[in-house]
Parts: structure tokens; sequence; C-alpha cells
């Protein structure tokens, strides 16, 4: 804050007496540069997931990856934010470079959608077996518990995302 009459001519800061108005004027201006300063002073805890400001979390959701999982592609009609606690964000963001080193494992994805809807019985069930009791190749069927659904669009786009490629998916939920 005393940084303003330092930068000042010598000249303009032997001015800068009780009372004058340029002691006034150098006010407004350090007035006017405390917020700024305040934030820079702590600039640390705004990319820091745990203490980040709630409105911020989606910007550092983006940074990691987590984007079109959590906004969806912006051409699509699916482009709203899905509603997420701000703590599990706060945790997917934290894990998410373990999670993108893990992509496409069913381990990532059962992870992943733990902390999205807080549901621990998550099954993930690789080649089902479809109609003709025959297991289907690439393909998995992911189960979650019905107080889930209420997550349904954000586990699509979790699993569209975040599965292999080259596999189909269903999204089952149980009945409680």
């Amino acid at each position: 804050m005393r940084l303003i009459p330092r930068l000042l001519p010598e000249v303009m800061q032997a001015g800068i007496t009780p009372g004058s108005v340029l002691e006034t004027l150098v006010g407004i201006m350090q007035s006017y540069l405390a917020p700024d300063e305040a934030i820079l002073a702590d600039l640390d805890r705004w990319f820091d997931p745990r203490r980040t400001p709630e409105g911020f979390l989606m910007l550092l959701a983006g940074w990691v990856g987590l984007e079109r999982t959590l906004v969806g592609d912006l051409d699509s009609a699916s482009s709203r934010a899905a509603p997420i606690d701000p703590g599990a964000l706060r945790e997917l963001i934290l894990r998410a470079a373990v999670f993108a080193r893990d992509r496409g494992t069913a381990r990532t994805l059962k992870a992943m959608l733990k902390i999205m809807t807080g549901a621990e019985a998550i099954d993930i069930v690789e080649n089902p077996p479809g109609d003709d009791g025959l297991p289907r190749p690439f393909h998995m069927r992911v189960e979650l518990p019905d107080a889930a659904r209420r997550h349904d669009a954000l586990v699509r786009r979790t699993v569209e995302n975040w599965k292999p490629a080259y596999v189909t998916s269903e999204i089952f939920f149980r009945p409680a």
C-alpha cells in the first residue's frame, strides 16, 4: 500500500503532506488498488481446489480437462452445467490428474461416479449377456442405485467421456 508514493518523482513525494490534495489523491489510488492487492497477496488460494471460491471451481475444472464431462459439448443441446455438489467438484479436480492417467478403466469410471453421485453401490459389468444369453463383446453396463438418478445427465456424460472409445455402454438404475 505504501508503494505508490515511492513510485512518484521526489518533487511529488515531498508534496505529500498530511491534509494535502496529493495525499488525498494517493489515498484514493491506494483504495482502488486494495482489492487487487488482497487477491494477489493470496493468489495461490485461487488455484487450490480446496480453498478456491465456489464460483471459480468450474474454471479450474476446465483447466484439468473435466469441462466436457461437467458441461457437455458447446455445440450440443446438453451444454448446460450438470448440477454437482461443490465438495464433490473439489474432489474431482484434486484427483483429475490420476483420472486422466487411468482414463478408460472401470476403476476410474467407478471412482468418478462415486464422487459425483455420492453413491457407493456402483457396479460396472463388462461384456454383460445380451438378449440371447451370450456375452456382448466390447460392451459395458453401468449399474447405479436409483437414488443416483437425479444425476442422470452427469452420469451419462461421464460414462460417454471416460469409457474406452471402442466400447458401447448402457446405464441401469437399480430400484431401491
